[in-house]
């Protein structure tokens, strides 16, 4: 188990490993959070014409 830990943080390959790791498990989880997102928020369509606002400077 120390040569685990060691290769994983003594060496530059380990760092490697660690960084490319925790890039996949955060893109797996934005992922994920936007699948769950998306089911949770339907898209409505466009506005309705009274819905929009006219207001300009």
């Amino acid at each position: 188990m120390d040569e685990i830990f060691t290769f994983l943080f003594g060496t530059r390959e380990g760092f490697a490993v660690l960084f490319f790791a925790g890039v996949v498990i955060t893109a797996i989880v934005a992922f994920v959070l936007e699948r769950r997102t998306h089911k949770l928020y339907v898209d409505r369509g466009p506005k309705q014409g009274d819905d929009e606002d006219d207001w300009t400077l």
